[in-house]
């Protein structure tokens, strides 16, 4: 089974409040999700929108933007077999 080599920040996390990153596995696939804090998604949420909520199943919640407990959240994930779950598939 392909694991998790390298993932990276596709957006500034300073700059915005849902963050892509792009996983890239063992096997050359990649994947990608969406990164946020708790804080992060209430600014999110009060921007103007169409509905007065979302879905979305990629998105990871996070604690912090800092790099290193992106990747601990990413491993904890990869490690109970629920990283698939929160990413899609990135399609070239």
């Amino acid at each position: 089974m392909p694991y998790l080599e390298r993932w990276k920040f596709d957006d500034d996390p300073k700059e915005f409040d849902l963050v892509e990153v792009t996983l890239t596995f063992s096997d050359g696939s990649e994947r990608w999700s969406l990164v946020t804090t708790p804080q992060k998604l209430v600014n999110y949420s009060k921007k103007e929108m169409e509905i007065p909520g979302f879905n979305i199943k990629h998105l990871i919640i996070a604690n912090t933007m800092d790099h290193d407990d992106i990747e601990k959240i990413l491993k904890y994930l990869e490690a109970n077999d629920e990283l698939t779950g929160a990413s899609k598939a990135l399609e070239c």
